[in-house]
């Protein structure tokens, strides 16, 4: 198992979600305006959903060679690395989420949030729940970071476990072998 190429990737796939998100939330502004609220949650769950199925197919499959490898070579039990995997992207993410803070209580003065949702494109239907872009003489305008309340910077704190988890959970599916169509389909 080559370690440090895994963890580069784990970070390039940021980039993948990224790509994966904007197709899925290219919408979401018509539908946020037309709908409302609701679709925060859709959208929020969509493009999250991607970056947990992007990251679990190549977690488990990362897993499952790792497995393999290690099978054949008594003792060595690398099952945990998926949280390293994990602590790649959701390290980067809370880079962004730290800037954010920075901004939010003054210690810098240049306002991050609105990079914060770009950077993070895959979470910015979550920040609609807290923080919608308004309309100002026809241009979308986006909350500055001092203004956020504290549940939004809650939740944009909480996000990013995502990744973790994901890693985490997949990895270590795919390398212990879990038959889990079996477990779902026929509850064995």
């Amino acid at each position: 198992m080559n370690k440090p190429k895994l963890l580069a990737q784990s970070a390039l796939y940021l980039i993948v979600c990224e790509l994966a998100a904007f197709v899925i939330v290219m919408f979401f502004p018509m539908a946020y305006q037309n709908i409302g609220v609701s679709m925060s949650v859709v959208f929020g769950i969509c493009s999250t959903g991607a970056c947990i199925c992007l990251y679990g197919d190549f977690a488990w499959k990362a897993g499952k060679k790792a497995g393999v490898k290690d099978a054949r070579l008594d003792g060595v039990d690398n099952s945990y690395f998926g949280f390293m995997m994990g602590l790649i992207p959701t390290g980067i993410n809370y880079i962004f989420v730290i800037l954010v803070y920075l901004s939010k209580f003054r210690v810098v003065s240049y306002d991050f949030y609105p990079l914060y949702k770009t950077l993070a494109f895959y979470f910015m239907p979550w920040t609609y729940l807290f923080a919608p872009n308004t309309m100002v003489d026809g241009v979308s305008t986006t909350m500055a970071a001092v203004d956020l309340p504290w549940y939004g910077l809650l939740i944009i704190t909480i996000l990013p476990l995502v990744f973790l988890a994901t890693c985490y959970i997949a990895f270590y599916i795919g390398y212990k072998n879990y038959d889990m169509k079996a477990k779902i389909v026929y509850g064995k």
